[in-house]
């Protein structure tokens, strides 16, 4: 005793369509794409910068919230920077005041406020 598939009926009454073949047709140089489109947003950002580096390090949350404040007061005096160009700025001249050099005036160039002012 063999059964049939409740599909079979679905099979044997198909129909069979055969479509003509596409024409190809050659656009001329100056018409077609010299490069491939790339998908998604240019990478224009710190992430596909070759001099920044990504990296994780831990702050305790108060400081991370004091941080946002200060940022924050700075963008509306007109002055733009994000946690990581302060934190490279900040480690930037831990490292030359280790080496010798004077930090007051390091990060003077690069703060609205003067190091001095602030004690």
């Amino acid at each position: 005793m063999s059964k049939t598939s409740p599909f079979s009926k679905l099979f044997d009454n198909r129909e069979v369509v055969v479509e003509a073949p596409l024409e190809v047709v050659e656009l001329p140089p100056s018409q077609g794409p010299s490069e491939p489109r790339k998908r998604g947003r240019p990478a224009t950002g710190k992430r596909s910068d070759d001099t920044w580096i990504g990296r994780t390090y831990y702050v305790q949350k108060e400081t991370d919230l004091d941080v946002e404040d200060e940022l924050l007061k700075l963008k509306r005096r007109g002055e733009e920077i994000d946690k990581s160009e302060l934190v490279n700025l900040l480690l930037s001249a831990w490292v030359k005041w280790q080496q010798g050099e004077n930090i007051d005036l390091l990060l003077a160039e690069n703060t609205p406020r003067r190091i001095s002012e602030m004690k």
